[in-house]
């Protein structure tokens, strides 16, 4: 693993590609409802990406873990929570939400993480960082609605909902793979996505076979999904962390879901006001929980 340097103009591109790969996946998962409902865009996105890691590894000489190695049993976990659940919840939601929307849900997932963190391991939260999250949740319920919190039947609102549990999945995810053994992050995610294709595999392999329709327009939205924001997603978010470092990383929870909105903007979708006034609230309530981060582990350090 190579050690971390200062950002320079390699990393950037790198960023800006992964942020709009990432941003626009939500656009791209309208067109793919068109040929394959959730379960099956799932199974179908998970198990390409899944062939295309695994022939990255070998391509460069990584090899799999054997089958009796434990690291299997955290690629059980880490598939479940980072790919299976969420890649099937959040185009679940996008049914009926519009992909602005639920880019922007997906935005309180750092905010999730630092609660997570404070529960399971040992980083716990400032004020600051506590007061960031407050506000975060916050922008949220501007997002949702207050009115929408009265209606818990309200079909938008569950859908709402099943993409802040992809949020929480996702933040679950982060703090398993803080725990996990070390390993090459090429065969950690292949693994990942293998098992991922796993956990899909009976519901959305019927699902597949079942409900599939022959768009044209929409497989090749799938099939973007799984090579773009699924496949080269992962190996640029491998090659940031390795050399940047997560910190730099994080950049993109700023910018994903101001690209989201973007992209929902270019569909046409029906955007109203609550929309970009609850973005900003989360992504400021971003900024104060990261800096009171940053204040306890400098505190921690000295």
């Amino acid at each position: 693993m190579s050690p971390l340097r200062a950002a320079g103009p390699t990393e950037w591109v790198l960023l800006g590609i992964l942020a709009a790969t990432w941003g626009t996946a939500f656009a791209f998962i309208t067109f793919a409802l068109e040929a394959a409902p959730p379960a099956a865009l799932a199974f179908a996105r998970l198990g390409l990406a899944a062939v295309i890691l695994t022939a990255w590894a070998y391509a460069i000489g990584e090899r799999l873990p054997k089958l009796s190695d434990k690291r299997w049993l955290w690629f059980i976990a880490l598939g479940l929570f980072g790919n299976a659940l969420p890649f099937t919840l959040i185009p679940w939601g996008q049914q009926f939400i519009p992909s602005a929307v639920a880019g922007i849900l997906l935005a309180f997932m750092p905010l999730m993480t630092v609660a997570l963190a404070h529960v399971f391991t040992d980083e716990r939260m400032t004020r600051l960082t506590a007061f960031g999250f407050a506000i975060g949740f916050a922008g949220v319920i501007v997002l949702i609605g207050p009115a929408a919190l009265g209606g818990l039947v309200a079909g938008d609102f569950i859908a709402q909902l099943a993409v802040l549990g992809a949020a929480l999945s996702f933040a679950t995810n982060v703090v398993i793979a803080k725990r996990a053994p070390p390993m090459h992050p090429l065969v950690s995610a292949a693994g990942m996505l293998i098992l991922a294709t796993v956990w899909s595999a009976p519901y959305g392999l019927w699902d597949l076979i079942e409900n599939a329709r022959p768009d044209p327009v929409g497989w090749s939205a799938a099939l973007w999904l799984a090579i773009g924001p699924t496949a080269l997603g992962s190996v640029i978010y491998m090659r940031l962390v390795t050399t940047a470092g997560a910190g730099f990383l994080a950049t993109t929870n700023y910018i994903v879901p101001v690209v989201a909105l973007g992209a929902g903007l270019v569909l046409g979708e029906a955007i109203g006001l609550s929309a970009p006034l609850g973005l900003v609230i989360i992504l400021v309530g971003i900024v104060i929980a990261r800096r009171g981060q940053r204040r306890a582990s400098r505190s921690v350090q000295t």
